[in-house]
Order: structure tokens, then sequence, then C-alpha cells
């Protein structure tokens, strides 16, 4: 029983740190959108986001993500979509692009506080990040409605599948 309440509690603590970083970064998420400044930021990344041909307001999930990681960067996909209406695939490529290239501060310093190169481990991580979410950016069709369809994944791979023909004839 003791072993039961032990982790219950662990459970709570952990939300609660979790809480206690989330919370304050919706809120200031929010008062960025009050002053306009997501626009701005926006507009700034738009260049990032046109590479990738994904929503334009995806940029502020990009962002967190890259920077604080996976657990919040979600919580601000989550976020955007519901505000911003984001369409499935941009959804799919930034969580694909995070999936690879997420904390990029915090891990980058844990790796070089264990002997490795910053610049190969910051560098590598983008540059997989980049050249990953490129490709896909390319493979699945920005009208794509539901990129997780089974249809329309075997549609992307039919495609490829008919210009390798046609390339090879």
């Amino acid at each position: 029983m003791n072993l039961i309440l032990d982790i219950f509690i662990s459970l709570l603590l952990f939300i609660w740190d979790m809480a206690k970083i989330i919370i304050p970064i919706m809120i200031i998420i929010e008062v960025f959108k009050d002053i306009k400044l997501i626009d701005k930021i926006s507009k700034l990344l738009k260049p990032f986001t046109k590479f990738f041909n994904i929503h334009e307001n995806s940029s502020i999930s990009l962002v967190i993500g890259i920077v604080f990681g996976l657990l919040i960067g979600a919580g601000t996909i989550i976020n955007s979509a519901k505000q911003y209406n984001l369409d499935k695939r941009s959804i799919f490529l930034i969580c694909m692009f995070l999936s690879l290239c997420h904390a990029v501060i915090e891990d980058t310093l844990i790796f070089a506080a264990v002997g490795a190169n910053l610049y190969m481990v910051l560098g590598s991580r983008i540059l997989a990040a980049v050249l990953t979410t490129f490709v896909l950016s390319k493979l699945i069709k920005p009208n794509t409605k539901d990129i997780l369809n089974n249809e329309n994944v075997i549609d992307i791979f039919e495609v490829n599948e008919s210009n390798e023909n046609k390339s090879t004839n």
C-alpha cells in the first residue's frame, strides 16, 4: 500500500512541477497574442514556415518546442491547433521536426558536459530535422485533409511509385 501511495504522490508532484512550467508559458503566450507579438513572430519566421509549406501560425509551436522541449512544445501545438485551426499536415510536420530537434539548448549543454562537440550535436540535430521535415513536406500534399488516414498515406506512396515508373521508362 505504501508503494502505491508513494507512486501516487510522485505522480502528483510531477504534474505539479510540469504545471509550474506550462501554465506560465501558456499565460505568456496569451499575453503575446493579446499584444500581437505572436503575429510578429509568425511574420518573422514566415520564410521558415513557407519552406516547409506549413501554416504560418505554427511557428510559435516550433520555437517553444525547440527551446523548451517536447512536453511544453506539445502543449503549444495543441493550443495553436485549436486557436489557429492548424491543418493536420502542419501539425504532423511540426511534430516530425520537433521529434528530431527539441530542447536544443538543454540537450546540447548536457551532451557538451559529457564531452560531445557542441557544434556537431546541434548542427546534426538541426540538419536531420530540416532534411526530414523538408522531404516529408514534399511527400505529403498540402491539401491532404487527414494525413493519418490510410488512404492518404497510400496516395502519397502511389504518387511516388508512378513518378519512379515514369522516370524508368
